[in-house]
């Protein structure tokens, strides 16, 4: 029986056995996940010997964590009782450096996200990308497409993440490099208007001194640009049609929480 929640699901499992001479037994079990990140799967379970007169219980946790996978269990009767721990993973050494994992397989992928803190692997959210932007992840299928894709929607990484999917097809004990693109420049949102005090043109580009691309005027009159260091001014585009621009001047810094005018 599955047992839904609006977040969470549940699997119970009861079973009743006969044997040959007649003797019953019953089985109940509940397994889950938890946790903001679905790291921790759990298992409890109960079973009565009606020969003997025999109840035991046991519990068990699986602590998927970014780096090993931890295990504890435990179960008791009337007649014993038992714990057990482990600890597995791997450690996984690449051009980029050496970077550990909470499990390994015979085929894998280092997958490279320069920047992107905490992106997660194809809906598993607790294996994510450490401050580096990389994660390994073991569950490619050898001598076939597999989809690899990054999601950024629990990370607050400054860098932008240019394309999220990739596509890989490795022959098998093969170890896989997946590099995605990114956008390492720090974020800026400014606030401008024109000399009449009217917004700029939702979508218009934003261009350095150099008439490189750098941003975009967005909702509001309101600039998003990436620089790597504060530029001295910005043209923002007025009338395409016409040729026609102004010009953002900064200072050493830039204030967010000015508006400047875009003269």
């Amino acid at each position: 029986m599955t047992l839904r929640t609006p977040r969470r699901q549940y699997i119970c499992l009861t079973q009743r056995r006969l044997d040959d001479q007649g003797f019953a037994s019953n089985n109940t079990g509940l397994s889950g996940t938890v946790g903001n990140r679905d790291q921790f799967n759990y298992g409890v379970n109960l079973s009565h010997q009606h020969q003997g007169n025999e109840t035991t219980a046991g519990a068990n946790l699986t602590w998927n964590a970014p780096v090993a996978t931890v295990n504890g269990s435990y179960s008791q009767s009337s007649t014993y009782r038992q714990a057990g721990a482990s600890v597995s993973g791997g450690i996984v050494a690449w051009s980029g450096g050496v970077n550990l994992a909470n499990r390994l397989s015979e085929t894998f992928a280092v997958m490279n996200a320069p920047g992107i803190k905490d992106a997660y692997v194809n809906g598993q959210k607790y294996r994510t990308t450490n401050r580096n932007g990389v994660v390994v992840y073991d569950g490619m299928t050898p001598y076939r497409e597999n989809h690899l894709m990054l999601d950024v929607s629990q990370s607050d990484s400054e860098a932008e993440l240019r394309g999220n999917r990739k596509i890989a097809a490795p022959y098998r004990g093969a170890v896989v490099l997946v590099n995605f693109d990114t956008d390492q420049r720090k974020p800026w949102f400014i606030k401008a208007l024109r000399t009449d005090g009217q917004p700029l043109t939702f979508g218009y580009e934003v261009n350095d001194i150099h008439g490189h691309n750098i941003g975009v005027v967005g909702q509001g009159s309101q600039l998003f640009i990436r620089t790597n260091e504060v530029p001295p001014s910005v043209n923002v585009a007025i009338d395409k049609q016409q040729g026609l621009s102004c010009t953002i001047t900064f200072g050493k810094e830039i204030d967010e929480s000015r508006n400047y005018i875009c003269q």
